[in-house]
């Protein structure tokens, strides 16, 4: 059972967060909008960071995304949960981390991961930095929301107020003290491929995704991958082919596929919306892309557009 230590916990005594003697399992909030859960188990440990998009989620019983997949392998776990996006910037998450730079907490275990997608993406990046030669596996993060920085970023407006420079800023140089960091994102979302131009150190490594948008975290669990990419991950095996690899599920799952000749559509690259649309109803044999297919065709038709033929495998 997971111990609740928030009775005990002493607000001016912010190393009692690193402290040895503490059980091997606890939560509490560290204030009313952010919560810290852990668990020991074995010597492999994933500190993750979630937003509840609920406002009035209970953040003391809500299960994360990867609770499962870290109970399966035995992993043990440190997560922090936050009420919407709060890029965990709160003074109590930073002295927290604060501690354990002072404390020994992290250094027990062999394998430390830090993950987080979106604004706990901009967590795992910036707090790493408390656990030098840990890896980071961060998904369509943001590397800063300060508009003097980066005004080109206008979609979280509740962020302006927030400083992002002050403490743990996930700069090039602070990434560094990593031992490897992975930044998957949407090189197609503009706002997003800034953003990891901007996160690129010695020991990044970008994995685009190409037309995932930026929920790439809902993506991959709906393609069934995501727990093995994590799991590449904390064993530090994660590479670009294994990533790839893992990927090409997505040509086999109809909400991508579905997207992907939706936004052909949106653009109105009608050639290859046909091309698409004629790859996916032969490959699958899904009907109603075989039958859109040949809407387009005819469209392009009428217009003078030919559509090269099929070429046939030798």
């Amino acid at each position: 059972m997971i111990q609740d230590l928030s009775d005990d916990w002493d607000d001016d005594d912010p190393d009692e967060a690193d402290d040895e003697s503490l059980p091997d399992s606890f939560a509490y909030a560290l204030n009313p909008d952010h919560h810290i859960r852990f668990q020991r188990r074995g010597p492999h440990l994933l500190v993750a960071f979630e937003a509840a998009p609920e406002p009035e989620a209970e953040l003391e019983t809500r299960e994360l995304r990867l609770d499962a997949l870290a109970r399966e392998q035995d992993w043990s776990v440190l997560t922090f949960q936050s009420r919407g996006n709060t890029w965990f910037r709160a003074p109590e998450v930073v002295s927290y981390f604060d501690a354990m730079v002072d404390g020994t907490l992290l250094d027990q275990f062999e394998d430390v991961l830090f993950y987080g997608a979106g604004s706990g993406g901009h967590a795992a990046l910036s707090y790493a930095l408390a656990a030098p030669f840990s890896r980071v596996l961060a998904l369509a993060p943001q590397a800063t929301l300060d508009p003097q920085v980066a005004p080109w970023d206008t979609r979280f407006p509740e962020a302006h107020d927030i400083d992002f420079a002050d403490r743990y800023p996930p700069t090039p140089e602070n990434l560094s003290a990593s031992e490897e960091v992975w930044v998957i994102f949407d090189p197609r979302q503009p706002e997003d491929a800034r953003h990891a131009g901007m996160l690129r150190s010695s020991v990044t490594e970008d994995l685009r995704c190409r037309h995932m948008g930026h929920q790439i975290e809902e993506t991959l669990a709906s393609f069934g991958i995501l727990d093995d990419i994590v799991s590449e991950a904390m064993a530090g095996t994660l590479d670009p082919q294994t990533f790839y690899t893992a990927l090409r599920a997505r040509r086999d799952n109809p909400g991508y596929l579905r997207g992907l000749v939706g936004r052909l559509e949106r653009d109105e690259r009608r050639l290859l919306e046909a091309l698409v649309l004629r790859n996916i109803g032969i490959r699958t044999g899904r009907k109603r892309f075989l039958r859109r297919f040949e809407t387009v065709r005819a469209e392009l038709e009428a217009a003078g557009i030919r559509i090269p033929e099929r070429r046939t495998p030798r």
